[in-house]
């Protein structure tokens, strides 16, 4: 898996980097001195950098992200990145790494696999029956997962209809997904519940999974 480095400003202008990040982006390194974040990242990832940059606090531990650069041919590339302040001038010293060589499933894809992990949980509940077999923590997540590659907002209280649970034992367990880093509750907080940035990444691994099992392979 190759790694990269990039340091830039608070604002997101890149000030220097190694050669692995013009090989992870495609430029040239005379093409990204001074340029903003914003032009190489996909537009669906732009917001969710730009919470990011402004959630980090100096000397903290890195904040992890996952997101999409855009390259100049207009493909895609997703890559993994450990961000963390420094310094008075507010630097950002950013690691990323990434899969080479392999194309990232495409959302539909994922989607699908999501549909196909939520079949086989409705055929272990039909054949074991609920005494046998329940996995409130897979299903409330995958039901999440779910509504948001469909474009939908749920609340708990809808994820607890659809699965059979009473709402005081969704109320537990949205509590310790929350605490876990998996759940996020919006500030609007109107009942609506969504995945967190983590979430979303160890849930499409799990996806990724059922697509690729060979990448469950301890190497």
């Amino acid at each position: 898996m190759p790694v990269a480095h990039c340091v830039s400003s608070m604002a997101g202008i890149i000030l220097d980097f190694d050669d692995g990040f013009c090989r992870l982006v495609q430029r040239r390194p005379d093409r990204l001195i001074g340029i903003s974040y914003k032009a190489i990242t996909a537009p669906a990832d732009l917001s969710r950098s730009s919470k990011m940059l402004t959630g980090l606090i100096d000397k903290a531990a890195p904040t992890h992200l996952r997101k999409a650069y855009v390259r100049p041919d207009g493909s895609l590339i997703k890559a993994d990145l450990l961000v963390s302040k420094f310094g008075d001038e507010g630097r950002l010293i950013t690691t990323l790494s990434w899969i080479d060589g392999r194309q990232e499933p495409s959302p539909s894809r994922l989607w699908k696999a999501a549909l196909r992990v939520k079949h086989v949980y409705d055929a272990r509940l039909i054949e074991l029956g609920k005494d046998l077999f329940s996995d409130h923590v897979g299903l409330i997540l995958l039901h999440m997962y779910l509504a948001e590659a469909e474009g939908r907002v749920v609340t708990a209280s809808q994820v607890a209809k659809l699965i059979n649970l009473p709402e005081q034992s969704m109320d537990r367990w949205v509590k310790a997904l929350v605490h876990r880093g998996l759940v996020e509750i919006p500030l609007s907080n109107l009942g609506y519940i969504q995945l967190s940035q983590d979430g979303i990444i160890r849930l499409e691994r799990l996806f990724f999974a059922t697509l690729a099992p060979e990448s469950l392979a301890v190497a």
